[in-house]
């Protein structure tokens, strides 16, 4: 019985919903503006110290995978060098 009531006060034809567009619109740009009241941009420090962060994470990661690759490289050459020759 609920959901039949809730259904009722709902707009049901499609000029109703057309016509009840701009309060929605308003109450969604209400919900946006207060949404980005909360937002703070990082200062020039903050940021400045997680770009050095990422710099030297990607040079370390950079560099691990380099040896992975060197060690890799070694162990198929010496494995294919052993089982080829006779």
């Amino acid at each position: 019985m609920a959901k039949a009531m809730v259904v009722a006060d709902q707009p049901t034809t499609g000029m109703e919903r057309f016509k009840s567009q701009p309060e929605r619109l308003k109450s969604f740009l209400g919900d946006v503006r207060s949404e980005l009241r909360k937002v703070n941009a990082p200062s020039r420090a903050e940021v400045r110290s997680t770009t050095i962060v990422v710099i030297l994470t990607v040079f370390a990661f950079a560099a691990f995978f380099w040896l992975v690759d060197i060690l890799i490289n070694h162990t198929l050459n010496a494995m294919i060098t052993k089982l080829t020759t006779h």
